[in-house]
């Protein structure tokens, strides 16, 4: 066989780019220990990490890569930049505020707001389409075009959520 028509059989057997991509935003514990989940679950062909925190982040990713020989996933890429998220299928935030000892919940979530607001338009410009878990505390969220709103925690959490995703998606 020709190395024409090989070439030509793979590039159609094969679509270009990722099938299954996972984005985790923010390569803290909580981060880490999704990551690496995703990778030993095999759910995706692509993992990318986003952090602003760049030398925790490009360490997290060096740690990742080499443990990659072991497992299924294709590439794992990670980056300052929220280009690199580009047409993930799922986003996985577990960036945000600490809470702080002393420090109330509702002011946790404005101080998160304010940090959502830079993180969220980011993942919509890069992966519009995209399935969205927010990780935080306080309480778990997440939705998809539909709106689709998961919680944890205390009873009146998703409620609070459904506040502050509409402030982000607003403001």
């Amino acid at each position: 066989m020709s190395t024409e028509k090989l070439l030509s059989r793979v590039m159609e057997a094969e679509p270009v780019g990722s099938r299954s991509k996972v984005t985790v935003v923010g390569v803290g514990m909580v981060g880490m220990a999704s990551a690496v989940s995703v990778l030993l679950k095999d759910l995706c062909d692509e993992l990318a990490l986003v952090d602003v925190m760049e030398d925790k982040l490009r360490g997290e990713a060096m740690d990742l890569q080499h443990g990659a020989l072991f497992l299924k996933t294709a590439r794992i890429v990670a980056d300052k930049d929220y280009s690199v998220t580009a047409n993930s299928k799922v986003v996985v935030v577990t960036a945000g505020a600490r809470q702080q000892e002393g420090e109330s919940r509702l002011n946790l979530v404005q101080r998160n707001v304010n940090i959502f607001k830079f993180i969220i338009p980011n993942i919509a410009k890069y992966s519009p389409h995209c399935i969205l878990l927010v990780v935080s505390n306080p309480g778990g969220w997440g939705g998809g075009s539909e709106g689709t709103f998961l919680h944890m925690g205390a009873e009146d959490d998703g409620e609070r959520w459904k506040d502050v995703h509409k402030k982000v998606v607003d403001g």
